[in-house]
């Protein structure tokens, strides 16, 4: 952070102290604050200091994270009163926090252990808000779907796709969105109390596993055109000129990234994410395939299913994605939403292939080296 970035912080905490210090030498306030805060009572300074020290690590107290994941879920799920729609598909959701002093470890900078749970409550709005109208047609029982269907994400008319005319869900049982994998890489390390932002997005899917992947980067540095659930806010063009030097300066700003997969499941049952996606209003038609009809079945949801990835996608649908920047529903057609999923698969195969780091476990065959207790026991 340069030193005319810093102004506004210095001055700010300069005005702060400089207040405190002008109360504090009137004895009125003074002996009220004393009073207030139980200071002359015994262990009163303790008392103050150990309020304090939670305040500056409220997040790492124990249940915040809990909290701040259902205050994720029960906004996007209920709150949200805006439509997803298909040119929506691969945007990021953008959330941001900072670290406290005990997410630190002994370099004073955020542990990498650490990483994990920020990542998770960025996903978690993240799914919650692409799945939303899926979650709640597959959280049904069978025969309560079998009706005429919903709105998808509370929107008017017909869903891209044929949203509507998808069969019912395929099975009783608990309906879960289960992570099966993450993985993080490193760049960057983040200092105690610095803020950063995490922009997670779909970056694709195959028969079984849909996969997210998150960026940690500098607060202020991404300029997105603009907010699909947030229309009150203004965009931020990047003039032609300035596009390089904009590209250079996010790469510099990502202290880490990470990829996810994550499954559906209805009781035993994977539900494929292309049938999740559809019942959203995420996906256009396929060529020749009526607006009106699904292309997933109740025969395609099989307990067996297992990983499959793309062989790849014919040049006029990587031409279509390369050639129309388009935020218009009408240009997001089934081969460009197809050429992006593709592209992205070229990530997600590595990332799937680390799979076979199970059977590597040998346990101790050719012996260990020992067995200690973490703590006491």
């Amino acid at each position: 952070m340069s030193g005319l970035q810093r102004m506004p912080v210095i001055a700010g905490v300069a005005g702060i102290g400089t207040s405190v210090a002008v109360l504090s030498s009137i004895p009125s306030v003074r002996q009220r604050l004393s009073s207030l805060l139980g200071l002359s009572a015994p262990g009163g300074i303790w008392r103050v200091l150990a309020i304090l020290f939670a305040l500056l690590n409220l997040k790492s107290l124990p249940f915040v994270w809990h909290i701040r994941l259902f205050r994720a879920l029960t906004y996007q799920l209920y709150l949200n009163p805006h439509p997803i729609t298909p040119s929506s598909l691969f945007r990021p959701i953008i959330t941001s926090t900072r670290t406290p002093l005990l997410e630190c470890d002994y370099n004073l900078h955020k542990s990498n252990s650490t990483y994990f749970s920020d990542l998770d409550i960025s996903r978690s709005h993240f799914a919650s808000t692409l799945l939303r109208s899926g979650i709640r047609q597959l959280g049904r029982r069978p025969q309560a779907t079998q009706s005429t269907a919903a709105p998808i994400n509370g929107g008017g008319g017909g869903a891209p796709g044929g949203a509507e005319a998808l069969p019912p869900p395929p099975a009783n049982g608990r309906f879960a969105i289960a992570l099966g994998g993450i993985t993080c890489h490193f760049r960057r390390e983040i200092a105690p109390y610095q803020k950063f932002e995490i922009h997670t997005r779909l970056l694709c899917w195959d028969r079984k596993w849909l996969y997210l992947v998150s960026h940690l980067v500098k607060p202020g540095v991404a300029r997105p055109t603009s907010y699909a659930l947030q229309p009150w806010k203004k965009g931020k063009a990047v003039k032609a000129e300035e596009e390089e030097a904009y590209r250079e300066k996010l790469k510099g700003a990502v202290f880490a990234s990470s990829i996810a997969k994550y499954v559906v499941k209805k009781g035993r049952l994977t539900i494929p994410p292309e049938d999740v996606l559809r019942r959203n209003g995420l996906l256009p038609p396929r060529p020749g395939e009526p607006a009106s009809t699904s292309s997933s079945s109740e025969e395609d949801v099989t307990p067996e299913q297992g990983e499959t990835t793309s062989n790849g996608a014919p040049p006029e649908m990587i031409d279509a994605l390369d050639s129309d920047d388009s935020d218009s529903d009408t240009e997001w057609t089934w081969e460009k939403v197809e050429a992006e999923r593709v592209r992205g698969m070229k990530l997600a195969e590595l990332f799937a292939g680390l799979d076979g780091l199970h059977e590597e476990f040998t346990g101790g065959r050719d012996g260990v080296l020992g067995e200690y207790p973490d703590l006491l026991w």
